[in-house]
């Protein structure tokens, strides 16, 4: 698949360039990075796409993109980057590669295509508790809208459906991954929003070393379509219920503008069985507001959220408790893609693919934490701050003899110059209960071209 896209892309790059109304630009970076321990400071390298590792010293990415359009109104682009990055399991690999076919309603996307950053960068989560832009953009292929769809005057709907392959090195081997979303936009008015929005993701397919080969056929897919409850022969326990890990949440954001700024107050509430779909697990998920200001001027954004996953359902045997969020029974590798979250990236995970029924990918999955992110410029140097105060808990069947608390600090200093590309200087500061407070400092280097 990926000799497929590159030569796609390498197609589409050749016939854009004898056209004249194409366009094309790219992207160099390199980095490099010092600590006074093995590791770097947490928000060096969570939620960058694994653009850092977590030991890494040094580390560079080179980035092409081609946009060639069609009509006033449709477009077609591609974009290819890889890097390099030291202490990884493999140093040399590729980040975006994808071709877009796009107009004014529809976006088509084959390949590996990265989330796009919101909240200027500030949020834990990039506003999604489960596709963080913590790991690399996931290979597939993605129908959606291209801008919300009108339906009247206040109402509009967002939606996507995607295939992606899992093709790492994990537990279920081949695994796929069905996604889809659907959100209802309602602008009342020029200065207030609501958007509520359900996204759905499955694991399914691929080869069990316990239990096989797992349904990969039509069927199975409307099966994982439909989350309905449907036995995988052979297999007990979870997958029983459906086909498929499922996992999913409910986004609640309302927005309102006023002459100083725009806030937006949010809930992405977090569900993987019935329960949570029926809010068993309250108050569970991301509670944040995010303030934007209309002027950039000291400060242009602030964020604060307050997130938890201590309540899973309840810890009732049986029934509906127990939630044990990103692990799964059959899909032992867990809401995982080559060895880092997917999602929220303060859960902690175990190291390696060996796993069985007495050890699971995410060792803690119950936490409770505060975050904070404030940017903003001061005369030339853009500026970022983010802060996180975490809780960890271990798992409700399994819960640590006592909190790990640990604490990740993060400031950004960048100089765009006007000819030499952007400078920026990296610190950070981590704490914890059990182990060395750690202190990174490093520095990035970014040309547009």
């Amino acid at each position: 698949m990926k000799c497929y896209l590159f030569g796609v892309f390498i197609l589409f790059t050749h016939s854009a360039v004898c056209q004249s109304n194409f366009s094309f630009g790219g992207t160099v970076e390199t980095s490099g990075f010092v600590s006074t321990s093995d590791s770097l400071p947490l928000w060096f390298y969570t939620n960058t796409s694994a653009n850092v590792g977590r030991q890494s010293n040094i580390s560079g990415l080179a980035e092409g993109e081609i946009n060639y359009e069609l009509t006033e109104n449709s477009e077609f682009s591609g974009r290819a980057s890889s890097y390099y990055r030291d202490n990884v399991a493999h140093e040399f690999q590729r980040k975006e590669m994808y071709v877009q076919f796009k107009n004014s309603w529809l976006a088509v996307t084959a390949g590996a295509q990265e989330q796009p950053e919101v909240a200027q960068g500030l949020s834990a989560t990039n506003k999604n508790y489960l596709w963080s832009n913590n790991v690399r953009p996931l290979p597939g292929l993605r129908v959606s809208s291209s801008a919300p769809l009108k339906i009247s005057n206040i109402f509009s709907i967002d939606a996507a459906i995607a295939h992606y392959e899992l093709n790492d090195n994990r537990y279920t081997r081949n695994a796929r991954l069905h996604y889809k979303h659907l959100a209802l936009i309602m602008q009342f008015n020029e200065n207030h929003k609501f958007t509520g929005k359900i996204q759905h993701f499955a694991q399914w397919a691929g080869t069990s070393p316990e239990f096989g080969k797992l349904k990969s056929n039509f069927s199975g897919f409307v099966d994982v379509f439909t989350a309905r409850e449907s036995a995988e022969i052979g297999v007990d326990g979870e997958i029983f219920n459906a086909v498929g890990n499922h996992l999913g949440s409910y986004l609640f954001d309302y927005e309102f503008t006023n002459s100083i700024g725009t806030t937006s107050v949010y809930h992405e509430h977090p569900f993987e069985d019935g329960s949570g779909t029926g809010f068993s697990n309250f108050p569970d998920g991301v509670w944040g507001v995010y303030f934007q200001l209309k002027e950039t001027t000291y400060i242009s954004g602030f964020v604060y959220e307050f997130i938890t996953t201590k309540d899973q359902s309840g810890t009732a045997a049986g029934g509906s408790g127990f939630d044990n969020y990103f692990n799964n029974s059959v899909y032992r590798s867990g809401w995982t893609y080559e060895g880092g979250s997917i999602g929220l990236p303060f859960m902690i995970t175990a190291a390696g693919t060996t796993l069985d029924e007495s050890k699971t990918k995410f060792i803690s999955n119950t936490l409770s934490m505060h975050h904070f992110g404030i940017s903003g410029t001061y005369k030339v140097i853009n500026w970022k701050l983010k802060s996180s105060f975490v809780k960890n808990f271990g798992r409700l069947a399994n819960l640590f003899p006592e909190a790990l608390t640990t604490t990740h600090h993060y400031l950004e200093l960048a100089y765009p110059s006007d000819t030499f590309g952007t400078f920026k200087l990296l610190t950070g500061f981590d704490t914890s209960s059990t182990s060395n407070s750690i202190f990174g400092a490093g520095l990035h280097y970014t040309y547009l071209f």
